[in-house]
């Protein structure tokens, strides 16, 4: 096989290696409808190249990738048009999964329950596998570990994610300081969605992540307060 940096570097060939490239980038991509974009892109210079030498065949399956991804586009549009969020919801979208397009987040939403409780009561308790992952809409929650109180949560934050993704038991007892308002997700129900999606998966882990970080530092604060220095 013969090969030249000069034919390499042709136009026509510039127009196969950028087609190439934005397919790769699609492939980086976290929202579906970037994805389809560049891939609309890609198919539309690496058909343009196969015109332009004359490969018919190429420039055909070139032209079905295009229109494919050009119709699922369009799904994806009218299901993005179709979801509806309510001011809650909308907040737990944008906080928790804004990589995920509208419909992926509504589809999550589905399998989740809005609940107001009184204060004191008790979200986790140390020990137990819990049977909800709740997301706090609105409200303050006290942690504790044994009888030390290490910390608090608020509005934005997870209660019980670390037991609802390992089904192990909670590391802490989270009791409500004040009338709540949560998003609860049933465990299993739940992790049971995440395994068949892995946009769904991939998007709550990293929310999952952020918040044992967030979680991590908190506590690590309030533990400083805690244990004083003696001095002589």
């Amino acid at each position: 096989m013969h090969f030249s940096l000069a034919e390499a570097l042709a136009p026509q060939a510039l127009l196969l290696h950028a087609g190439y490239l934005l397919l790769i980038i699609s492939m980086l991509m976290t929202r579906l409808t970037w994805l389809r974009v560049l891939a609309i892109g890609s198919g539309i210079l690496e058909g343009a190249y196969y015109l332009s030498i004359g490969d018919a065949n190429s420039l055909f399956w070139e032209a079905m990738l295009v229109v494919t991804n050009v119709g699922q586009l369009a799904i994806l549009a009218y299901h993005n048009r179709m979801a509806r969020f309510t001011p809650d919801e909308l907040a737990f979208y944008e906080i928790v999964v804004p990589t995920l397009e509208p419909s992926q987040a509504r589809r999550l939403l589905k399998t989740g329950r809005w609940v107001e409780a009184p204060a004191g009561t008790v979200l986790s308790r140390e020990g137990e596998v819990v049977a909800d992952l709740v997301f706090l809409a609105a409200g303050e929650v006290d942690i504790k570990v044994g009888e030390q109180s290490i910390g608090h949560c608020g509005t934005g934050s997870f209660v019980g994610e670390i037991s609802a993704s390992t089904g192990g038991p909670a590391t802490a007892t989270s009791i409500a300081r004040t009338p709540v308002r949560y998003l609860a997700f049933e465990r299993v129900s739940l992790m049971k969605m995440l395994r068949n999606s892995s946009e769904i998966g991939q998007a709550v882990e990293l929310a999952f992540r952020h918040g044992l970080r967030d979680k991590l530092i908190r506590s690590n604060q309030a533990m400083a307060a805690i244990v004083r220095p003696v001095t002589p």
